[in-house]
């Protein structure tokens, strides 16, 4: 087995694949399914998937000035699946070099919860097209942030480039950062006792990524990282991972 280096490993079930530009056909289509069940509007209000590999609302802030390999482990600020769990990120340790994975937390969250979520998202009109969001050109290497709803009978993007950094904001972008501000403090936008507890969210598959790495690139590193070897007992060869990989947590410890 060569040696190698991550760059970066992703732990994910099939719902959280969604979080990784893998490139699986079955995990692309995640949030628009068609064999998945929908709550009907007598039920609920607003309509969504209700799969536990649905994703309701994601929210998160791709691109910018980033290091290569960051876009496979940017994880969403908020992922809400149609089973009724609520996904954010844990809090990171400040040390070098960093978790090799990313810590996430996970929480149930009631329909009322849910639908609350989604009224927001609706009294903004965003179960519609994407309108012009330009802005932000005067902004150089930020990131952008991207709301993706799965509800109402549709799937629909909303992307701003450095949404929030221009004063004023359009009417358009200011919507979209109002939505997704308020998304942001979960338990304002849901209501607290429509949400359990947070708790640390357990990986049953990884997705990784893998790259040579030349013994000079490592050899200066202070601290000076662990290597170890990558276990036999995968099934992969990391040489075959540098685009996506996936593989069972319990093969790899």
């Amino acid at each position: 087995m060569n040696r190698r280096a991550f760059l970066s490993a992703v732990m994910a079930t099939p719902l959280l694949a969604a979080l990784a530009a893998c490139g699986d056909p079955d995990q692309e289509a995640a949030t628009t399914n068609p064999a998945t069940p929908t709550s009907t509007p007598a039920e609920v209000g607003i309509t969504h998937p209700t799969g536990a590999e649905d994703v309701v609302l994601k929210v998160t802030y791709e691109g910018g000035f980033v290091p290569a390999g960051f876009s496979f482990v940017n994880t969403p600020a908020l992922l809400v699946s149609g089973d009724g769990r609520v996904f954010t990120p844990g809090a990171v340790p400040a040390i070098f070099p960093g978790p090799l994975l990313p810590t996430v937390l996970v929480r149930t969250i009631s329909e009322d919860g849910l639908q609350a979520l989604l009224a927001i998202v609706e009294k903004a009109g965003l179960f519609a097209e994407s309108p012009d969001y330009s802005g932000g050109d005067n902004v150089a290497d930020a990131s952008s942030t991207v709301l993706a709803i799965n509800a109402d009978g549709g799937t629909f993007v909303h992307s701003a480039y450095a949404l929030g950094i221009d004063a004023p904001e359009s009417p358009a972008r200011q919507k979209l950062l109002d939505v997704t501000t308020a998304l942001g403090d979960i338990e304002a936008a849901a209501g607290s006792a429509n949400l359990g507890t947070d708790e640390p969210f357990v990986a049953t598959t990884y997705r990784l990524q893998a790259r040579a790495v030349d013994p000079t690139e490592i050899s200066n590193q202070d601290p000076a990282p662990t290597v170890v070897d990558w276990p036999a007992a995968s099934g992969i060869s990391l040489v075959t991972a540098t685009e996506c990989a996936r593989v069972a947590a319990s093969t790899v410890g």
